[in-house]
């Protein structure tokens, strides 16, 4: 007997999203590679940035408010008129970063304080680009096993060993160094300080939710204009990883249809 049923596994769709938010003088997108470069690995585009890992999923509700019309004729409504629509996303960032403490918690301005160094010197050797064993032109005790070490003007990395004037590193260095460059024993790591307060201005900001199907192809959900919501952000600090809880409030954006002032959707079709 054929079957009755006519299904397309190829419509369902799960899985994680990528979340990434972009101030509102950014371009809302036409195509996701407006967004994100479409080849590995996958870059996200000038003024998008991504809020990182997730847990328990990212979830974008609709819904809207009607008001009943009656009339004389006929017990009851009939007919209803739409008189609001609600649009929210939420989730819970599992990347605790003080940027992500900053949006979701309507934090101030961040203030860093660089890292305070100790005297340095010029390197005894050239480094390649993913180099993990920097050479002193000079054994210096300030330089100490589980501490950390600057080269340039900006690259940290922490110190796994040091046998005489070879320091070993926790990870290779981001780019090339020659014997001209300098290299210096931190003594004190930089600080990023932010403060929680009473402001009443939460900017607007354009998020994309990134997904990919089962086929490679992609999906994309674009929420305009939004405000993170004012509920209460509660955060545990117990054994349990401390998550961040994250929720937007969308609105409609000025001179744009009615058909997708809030939100729009881009979908890859194969």
């Amino acid at each position: 007997m054929a079957d009755i049923y006519k299904v397309n596994s190829k419509n369902f769709v799960g899985g994680p999203g990528r979340l990434v938010v972009a101030d509102m003088n950014v371009a809302a997108p036409e195509k996701i590679s407006d967004v994100m470069d479409l080849t590995d690995p996958f870059n996200l585009k000038e003024g998008w940035t991504d809020l990182g890992a997730t847990n328990d999923g990212i979830s974008i509700s609709r819904g809207w408010d009607t008001e009943d019309f009656e009339v004389d004729q006929i017990m009851g409504a009939a007919d209803t008129d739409v008189s609001s629509f609600d649009h929210t996303l939420e989730t819970q960032l599992a990347e605790n970063t003080i940027e992500n403490r900053q949006l979701a918690l309507a934090g101030g301005s961040i203030i860093e304080t660089p890292a305070t160094v100790g005297t340095g010197q010029v390197l005894g050797g050239a480094l390649a680009v993913g180099a993990r064993i920097v050479t002193l032109s000079t054994a210096d005790v300030a330089f100490k096993t589980g501490g950390w070490l600057r080269l340039g003007t900006n690259e940290l990395i922490k110190i796994t060993k040091v046998d005489g004037t070879a320091v070993f590193l926790e990870t290779g260095v981001s780019k090339a160094y020659t014997t001209s460059d300098q290299v210096y024993p931190v003594t004190e790591l930089p600080t990023k300080r932010i403060g929680y307060g009473t402001v009443t201005d939460i900017p607007f900001k354009r998020y994309a939710l990134i997904s990919q199907k089962k086929d490679g192809s992609l999906y994309m959900a674009v929420v305009r204009k939004a405000k993170v919501s004012g509920d209460s952000k509660e955060q545990a600090f117990n054994k349990e990883k401390r998550v961040l809880p994250f929720q937007l409030q969308a609105f409609p954006e000025d001179g744009v249809a009615k058909e997708e002032n809030v939100y729009y959707e881009i979908e890859q079709a194969i």
